[in-house]
Protein backbone atom coordinates (compact mmCIF):
# COMPACT_ATOMS: atom_id res chain seq x y z
CA UNK A 1 0.00 0.00 0.00
CA UNK A 2 1.41 3.46 -1.14
CA UNK A 3 1.52 5.70 1.96
CA UNK A 4 1.22 9.32 2.13
CA UNK A 5 4.84 10.35 1.46
CA UNK A 6 5.69 8.00 -1.07
CA UNK A 7 2.69 9.63 -3.00
CA UNK A 8 3.48 13.18 -2.58
CA UNK A 9 7.81 11.75 -3.69
CA UNK A 10 6.17 10.22 -6.45
CA UNK A 11 4.40 13.47 -7.76
CA UNK A 12 7.38 15.75 -6.93
CA UNK A 13 9.68 13.33 -9.17
CA UNK A 14 7.15 13.32 -11.89
CA UNK A 15 6.31 17.45 -11.36
CA UNK A 16 9.19 19.58 -9.84
CA UNK A 17 9.40 22.97 -9.33
CA UNK A 18 5.74 25.40 -7.73
CA UNK A 19 3.24 22.81 -8.61
CA UNK A 20 2.41 21.91 -4.95
CA UNK A 21 0.09 18.72 -4.08
CA UNK A 22 -1.76 19.95 -1.25
CA UNK A 23 -5.23 19.38 0.14
CA UNK A 24 -6.03 23.20 0.17
CA UNK A 25 -6.01 23.43 -3.29
CA UNK A 26 -8.09 20.11 -3.80
CA UNK A 27 -5.47 18.14 -5.13
CA UNK A 28 -6.01 15.02 -2.95
CA UNK A 29 -9.86 15.40 -3.49
CA UNK A 30 -9.77 15.40 -7.45
CA UNK A 31 -6.88 12.36 -6.89
CA UNK A 32 -9.19 10.75 -5.16
CA UNK A 33 -12.23 11.14 -7.24
CA UNK A 34 -10.24 10.33 -10.58
CA UNK A 35 -8.72 6.69 -8.39
CA UNK A 36 -12.79 6.16 -7.39
CA UNK A 37 -13.88 6.45 -11.13
CA UNK A 38 -10.98 4.55 -12.43
CA UNK A 39 -11.56 1.53 -9.75
CA UNK A 40 -15.32 1.84 -11.37
CA UNK A 41 -14.42 1.88 -14.92
CA UNK A 42 -12.19 -1.23 -14.51
CA UNK A 43 -14.70 -3.40 -12.74
CA UNK A 44 -17.04 -2.09 -15.39
CA UNK A 45 -15.10 -3.39 -18.00
CA UNK A 46 -16.41 -0.29 -20.05
CA UNK A 47 -16.90 3.61 -20.46
CA UNK A 48 -20.77 3.04 -20.18
CA UNK A 49 -21.82 5.81 -18.45
CA UNK A 50 -24.57 3.46 -16.84
CA UNK A 51 -22.19 0.80 -16.56
CA UNK A 52 -19.66 3.26 -14.37
CA UNK A 53 -21.88 4.47 -12.19
CA UNK A 54 -23.63 1.22 -11.07
CA UNK A 55 -19.63 0.50 -10.14
CA UNK A 56 -19.16 3.37 -8.51
CA UNK A 57 -21.83 2.19 -6.17
CA UNK A 58 -18.85 0.25 -4.23
CA UNK A 59 -15.99 1.56 -6.04
CA UNK A 60 -12.82 1.79 -3.33
CA UNK A 61 -9.53 2.42 -3.42
CA UNK A 62 -6.50 1.11 -0.91
CA UNK A 63 -4.43 3.76 -0.85
CA UNK A 64 -4.30 7.74 -1.28
CA UNK A 65 -3.89 10.51 0.43
CA UNK A 66 -4.79 10.22 3.46
CA UNK A 67 -5.30 6.22 3.38
CA UNK A 68 -7.80 4.15 1.48
CA UNK A 69 -11.70 5.86 0.54
CA UNK A 70 -14.36 4.13 -0.45
CA UNK A 71 -18.22 5.12 -1.65
CA UNK A 72 -20.78 4.00 0.05
CA UNK A 73 -23.33 2.28 -1.62
CA UNK A 74 -26.67 4.07 -2.61
CA UNK A 75 -25.46 7.69 -1.44
CA UNK A 76 -22.29 8.60 -4.12
CA UNK A 77 -20.24 9.60 -1.24
CA UNK A 78 -16.84 8.71 0.22
CA UNK A 79 -16.40 6.96 3.30
CA UNK A 80 -12.67 7.76 4.16
CA UNK A 81 -10.24 8.82 7.35
CA UNK A 82 -10.26 12.26 8.92
CA UNK A 83 -8.46 14.26 10.58
CA UNK A 84 -7.86 17.63 12.99
CA UNK A 85 -5.18 19.46 11.37
CA UNK A 86 -3.54 23.21 12.68
CA UNK A 87 -2.58 25.44 10.55
CA UNK A 88 1.82 26.41 11.98
CA UNK A 89 4.35 28.66 9.49
CA UNK A 90 1.85 27.33 6.06
CA UNK A 91 1.97 23.74 6.56
CA UNK A 92 -0.77 21.48 8.36
CA UNK A 93 0.02 19.37 11.48
CA UNK A 94 -1.84 16.68 12.46
CA UNK A 95 -3.42 16.75 15.85
CA UNK A 96 -6.03 14.00 15.93
CA UNK A 97 -6.28 10.83 13.39
CA UNK A 98 -10.43 10.85 13.54
CA UNK A 99 -10.12 7.45 11.58
CA UNK A 100 -12.42 6.13 9.27
CA UNK A 101 -15.97 8.62 9.15
CA UNK A 102 -19.41 7.47 7.55
CA UNK A 103 -20.63 10.36 5.91
CA UNK A 104 -24.08 10.94 6.73
CA UNK A 105 -26.99 12.55 4.82
CA UNK A 106 -28.16 15.59 6.84
CA UNK A 107 -26.56 18.16 9.29
CA UNK A 108 -27.65 18.23 13.35
CA UNK A 109 -27.07 20.84 15.25
CA UNK A 110 -26.01 23.41 12.76
CA UNK A 111 -28.03 26.64 12.87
Amino acid sequence: MMRDKELLNQYNELYPGDAQFTAGSACTGLYRGIRLWEAAVREAGSLNQQDVIDALDHAKIDAGPGGPAEMVPGQHHVRMNMYIAQARNGKFHVIKNLGIIEPKECSQGID
